[in-house]
């Protein structure tokens, strides 16, 4: 008798799927290496019990609404990625990798931003002002007071979030807040190094209520850009997109040439010099990456 279930972890070739009300380890079927496909979190799946008790095999993935290969996760409606405002310092090229890869998997993203106790609130509008004049939504958050949890509660309902943030920002805090049955571990922030310690070693699927799951994912101190064309950057960076044809030259790289669109909306403001540090660090990377 085969069940129908949702991957909620993936951990050394097990499986672990939820399937009526009752918790499955599972291996997947031989067929699947044959196919080349890999079982994700999130996924909704067919297993079969094999008679022992809670462990079965899983036969079939279904149809993917969404999937995401960094993080590495099925059925995604959009993703939040968490920083802090202090301790860790922003750090704003990861930030920025980050939503250049979301962009480009066509996921929608929002941000958090936590700790907001340690700075003053000019230091936290100028953060909240960065990322606001690139068109997105910023939600400041205090994990300590819980101020801005309603905010966060209300853009998560009814959805499926990845939620993914640098080492140390307060992503199990505000998880455990947002979920106070959730078993995440709450890790401490080392006082030496400023980084927190990564309590998360694998994506996971937990439930926030009946309508909406949240995929806790492992925080990191870096990410690897998905594009492998520095031409096409200026698309994954959505304040540029406006200014893209615009500019004096054709395939102008935004960088070195005059009379460009993009480098003028920076000098006037319209786009933040963070975000453009960051475009120029990424084009960078990416044409030395293709001479390897």
């Amino acid at each position: 008798m085969k069940l129908t279930g949702k991957v909620i972890k993936g951990i050394g070739g097990f499986y672990y799927v939820v399937a009526a009300n009752a918790l499955y380890e599972c291996r997947a079927r031989g067929l699947f290496r044959k196919q080349g496909i890999t079982p994700l979190v999130g996924d909704v799946v067919d297993i079969e019990p094999t008679g022992e008790e809670n462990v079965a095999f899983l036969c079939d993935v279904h149809s993917r609404t969404s999937e995401l290969v960094r993080p590495a996760v099925a059925n995604a409606d959009q993703s939040m990625l968490i920083f802090a405002a202090a301790r860790p310092d922003i750090n704003f090229g990861l930030i920025d990798r980050f939503l250049a890869n979301m962009t480009q998997q066509d996921m929608d993203t929002i941000l958090c931003v936590t700790k907001t106790d340690l700075v003053d609130e000019d230091k936290l509008q100028s953060i909240i002002e960065i990322y606001d004049k690139a068109g997105y939504e910023i939600y400041p958050v205090c994990n300590k007071t819980g101020e801005g949890l309603d905010r966060i509660l209300q853009v998560l309902k009814g959805k499926s979030t990845v939620l993914s943030g640098p080492s140390g920002v307060g992503k199990s805090s505000l998880i455990k807040n947002l979920i106070p049955h959730s078993e995440v571990e709450i890790g401490e922030l080392s006082e030496k190094i400023g980084r927190g310690k990564n309590t998360t070693r694998h994506t996971e699927l937990i439930e926030l209520d009946n309508e909406s799951t949240v995929y806790d994912t492992p925080g990191y101190s870096s990410i690897d850009l998905i594009c492998n064309d520095e031409t096409l950057l200026g698309d994954l960076f959505r304040e540029f997109v406006p200014y893209i044809g615009e500019c004096r030259f054709t395939g102008c790289s935004h960088i070195s040439e005059p009379d460009c669109a993009v480098k003028n909306a920076v000098n006037d403001g319209i786009i933040s010099s963070a975000r453009y540090n960051s475009y120029k660090e990424m084009y960078s990377s990416i044409k030395a990456r293709r001479k390897w």
